[in-house]
């Protein structure tokens, strides 16, 4: 008997069916190791005992109210026994890819790991993030196309992550560059210019999940100091987000890169049209103190950077919903992102309301072929071309 919701053959317009070309890209999906001692054949002999010794010791935010077990509660798989993420590529595929027919999923590391952006020592993030890319690739890429990776790099020593991104860049199954949303500094400093550099010149994008941070790189995660509850926490991930993306477009860095996208992920999705209409004000009115901007924000921010679906708003009417996503020019920037296997995660039949055919490839399938770099090369479907958001017609 099939279990109750891990395949919804009841949800609206889904067929079950597999499509001819690509239809499904998921920009998000956590995949971990159990045990970190499964990191040491990756690690070389001093790291090994570093490990062995000291542990991860990993910066953590803390946080109450976070339950222990975060997958889906459907998901009763007995070899969960402790955490929440994908511990082998069976579960994933058994879950996720073969119910849904997923095309692509975009490996993107497990978010209590990303506190190897705020270790103080960064030789020892960067040996993690080779590890863990190397373990990777093992375990997870060479055995079944439709995964791809994101390299796990460490914001905190530009030179190590740029040769982290030189070694694997090359590879096909390896698409994006991820850092944690929780750095040091903004991600328009010219601190980072490095990293930015190499991911224009080997064509990766950048994917940046909220968390990380902790330990040196690590104040409070709002403006006011550290929020009681895990909910709290959470309304405080499109402010990280908004900060980054300001930084982005008023330091220049996508005249200096024009051609680097970077997708800002699970952080919401309505910071964004405050961000592009805001910045937009304020540069007509100030734009004297970021002379090397040629255009409005807004064009900046659509061209160049993109927002992951998960957690989609939920608008108390779904007209206001479609208003929201014309707002956000969701055929340009929006990508389609489950967080699997989380609990709160958004499937990709029941999370958005029915969409156009075309706004519908763009959201879920062609703006991260677009971003990603995935045409004709490796999926044999180049991105259709834009078009403006469009309701269904009996709308």
């Amino acid at each position: 008997m099939t279990k109750p919701g891990a395949t919804p053959i009841t949800a609206p317009g889904w067929t079950a069916q597999p499509e001819e070309g690509v239809t499904i890209v998921d920009c998000d999906v956590h995949h971990n190791f159990e045990q970190p001692e499964q990191l040491l054949p990756y690690l070389p002999k001093f790291w090994q005992e570093h490990l062995i010794d000291q542990g991860l010791h990993l910066p953590s935010g803390g946080y109450s109210n976070i339950p222990f077990r975060t997958n889906r509660p459907d998901l009763k798989d007995p070899d969960l026994k402790r955490r929440d993420f994908n511990f082998s590529l069976a579960f994933l595929q058994r879950e996720h890819l073969d119910p849904w027919n997923i095309d692509y999923a975009l490996l993107t590391g497990p978010p209590p790991f990303y506190g190897y952006s705020g270790l103080p020592d960064p030789d020892w993030a960067a040996a993690l993030c080779r590890a863990f890319n190397d373990w990777t690739i093992e375990h997870w890429l060479e055995k079944d196309d439709r995964v791809v990776n994101a390299i796990l790099v460490s914001p905190s020593d530009p030179a190590q992550a740029v040769a982290e991104i030189k070694r694997l860049a090359d590879r096909k199954d390896t698409v994006a560059v991820m850092i944690p949303m929780g750095a040091s500094m903004p991600f328009g400093n010219r601190f980072y210019h490095p990293i930015w550099e190499a991911c224009e010149e080997r064509g990766l994008p950048v994917v940046s999940h909220i968390g990380g941070g902790g330990g040196a790189a690590r104040t409070t995660p709002t403006p006011v100091g550290f929020p009681t509850y895990y909910m709290e926490s959470r309304m405080s991930r499109p402010y990280v987000a908004s900060t980054h993306a300001a930084s982005l477009i008023c330091e220049g860095v996508f005249e200096k890169f024009p051609n680097l996208k970077f997708a800002l992920t699970e952080a919401q999705q309505l910071w964004a049209v405050a961000v592009m209409w805001h910045m937009d004000a304020d540069w007509k009115a100030i734009r004297d103190q970021t002379p090397w901007l040629k255009r409005l924000p807004s064009e900046y921010f659509r061209e160049h950077i993109r927002v992951g679906s998960q957690p989609l708003h939920e608008a108390e009417t779904t007209e206001q919903l479609y208003q929201f996503l014309e707002m956000l020019h969701a055929d340009e920037t929006l990508v389609y992102c489950s967080d699997f296997p989380h609990f709160d995660w958004n499937d990709p039949v029941t999370t958005f309301p029915k969409l156009s055919p075309q706004t519908h490839q763009r959201i879920f399938a062609d703006n991260a072929l677009d971003m990603l770099r995935m045409g004709d090369e490796r999926t044999g479907k180049s991105p259709s071309s834009r078009a403006s958001f469009a309701r269904p017609s009996w709308l």
